[in-house]
């Protein structure tokens, strides 16, 4: 059962990056409605809060490099 949920988690996190790859080149250019396009695309496969981490930790790279 712990081994299930490892690899859930795994295969989550995964995907967390995956969709992170397709967003972070494209935010700038993307409206509203392309990140939800995004967000639908991915939130079963990686889980909302692994895409809320994603958003928050592009915007504090974007805030600290123009710094």
């Amino acid at each position: 059962m712990e081994d299930e949920r490892n690899g859930q988690r795994e295969e989550m996190d995964a995907a967390a990056v995956r969709a992170r790859h397709e967003l972070e080149p494209n935010l700038d250019s993307w409206r509203a409605g392309d990140v939800i396009e995004w967000w639908n695309r991915w939130y079963l496969k990686a889980g909302h809060k692994r895409l809320g981490r994603v958003r928050v930790d592009i915007s504090k790279k974007k805030a600290s490099s123009r710094d």
